[in-house]
């Protein structure tokens, strides 16, 4: 039988949203989904996935310079 462990995050993360070209879609996606939770975070990604975020997720994400895309 496996045993699973429910764990919470107890306090706010700094966490990286990075993603290639063909997964942009998914990654706003997924932030959609996890936007409540997301906006409890410190967030950074690079470029054009950290902008796309910002516009079309409405979440509050520091631009970190990198390689765009």
């Amino acid at each position: 039988m496996i045993k699973y462990l429910t764990m919470t995050i107890g306090k706010q993360k700094n966490m990286a949203l990075i993603a290639h070209d063909g997964k942009k879609q998914d990654m706003l996606k997924w932030c959609m989904e996890n936007k409540e939770i997301l906006q409890q975070h410190n967030l950074s990604g690079t470029g054009t996935t950290a902008r796309m975020i910002a516009d079309y997720v409405g979440l509050k994400i520091k631009v970190v310079h990198g390689t765009e895309g």
